[in-house]
C-alpha cells in the first residue's frame, strides 16, 4: 500500500535588528516540524479503550481503498485494493454475566475534497464465520491489555456453540451499507445473555464500492472520501 506522508512546516519570519553593538541581543525562536506516517496494516486497533474489564471493539479494518477509476455512466463496481486480512473483533472482558450487545455499521456520504459534490454509492462486504478471539494476558504500562493480533498464533479458534452470536441479519453474511444512511446495520450481535465471554472475530472479505452513476455526479477529476462508523452497543436493560 502506498504510504501517505504529511509534513507540516511552520515558517518563521526573519528578524533583522539594527542597533548599536552595545545593545545587540541574541534571540532564539522555534519552528515546529511534524511528520505522520499512515499505518499500512490491513487491521488496526479499535479506539474505545480500555479493553480490560470492558466490552470493546478491539480490531477493525484500517481503511477501504478503491484506487483511481474512470468516471463512467450507469452503475460501476470497484474492488478494495487493501491487501491482507481485515478483521472485526469484539471482546467481552466484563466481570458480570455477558449481556446482549450489538456491533453496527453505517457509511457516511462520500464527499469531494471541497465538499461540494456527493457520490451516490454503497459499500458491500462479506462476513466470515464467527471465530473465538483470545486477547491474551499481556498488560501494558496503562494497565490495559496489549491485545494479540488476529494473525498471531493461537489468537483465533473455534467459537463456543453456546455463544449466541449472529452475523449480519442471521440469514445472509453480505453487508450492504448505503452512503449517507445514518441507521446502522447489525454486523455482529449477541442477542441473549449467557456465560460465554471473551472475543468474537469475523474476517471481512470482498469489499466493493458500487457507484450509481459517476458521470451524473460529475465525479471526473474529483477525489471522494467518507468513513464507516462502527457502533458497539451494550444492550443490557
Amino acid at each position: 500500500m502506498k504510504k501517505t506522508v504529511m509534513i507540516t512546516l511552520l515558517s518563521a519570519a526573519a528578524l533583522l535588528l539594527f542597533a548599536n553593538t552595545a545593545d545587540a541581543k541574541k534571540f532564539d525562536d522555534k519552528t515546529d516540524v511534524g511528520v505522520n506516517f499512515k499505518s499500512d496494516d490491513p487491521t488496526i486497533p479499535g479506539e474505545n479503550k480500555p479493553y480490560k474489564d470492558n466490552l470493546a471493539l478491539v480490531w477493525k479494518p484500517s481503511s477501504f481503498q478503491f484506487g483511481e477509476q474512470k468516471a463512467v455512466g450507469n452503475s460501476a463496481t470497484f474492488s478494495n485494493t487493501i491487501s491482507g486480512n481485515q478483521y472485526l473483533i469484539v471482546n467481552d472482558d466484563r466481570k458480570t454475566v455477558s449481556t446482549p450487545w450489538a456491533l453496527k455499521a453505517s457509511l457516511s456520504h462520500l464527499k469531494s475534497t471541497d465538499g461540494t459534490k456527493t457520490l451516490a454509492s454503497k459499500l458491500m462486504f462479506t462476513l466470515g464465520d464467527a471465530q473465538a478471539y483470545f486477547i491474551g494476558d499481556k498488560i501494558g504500562d496503562d494497565n490495559d491489555y496489549e491485545p494479540t493480533k488476529p494473525g498471531d498464533k493461537g489468537s483465533l479458534g473455534a467459537l463456543d456453540a453456546n455463544a449466541g452470536i449472529t452475523l449480519g441479519d442471521g440469514k445472509v453474511k453480505t453487508m450492504t451499507l448505503e452512503a449517507g444512511v445514518a441507521d446502522g446495520q447489525a454486523v455482529l450481535e449477541k442477542k441473549t445473555a449467557n456465560d460465554v465471554k471473551g472475543g468474537v472475530a469475523t474476517l471481512i472479505t470482498g469489499a466493493k464500492l458500487v457507484v450509481t452513476d459517476a458521470q451524473a455526479d460529475q465525479a471526473a477529476g474529483e477525489s471522494f472520501t467518507g468513513h464507516v462508523t462502527w457502533t458497539l452497543d451494550d444492550l443490557q436493560p
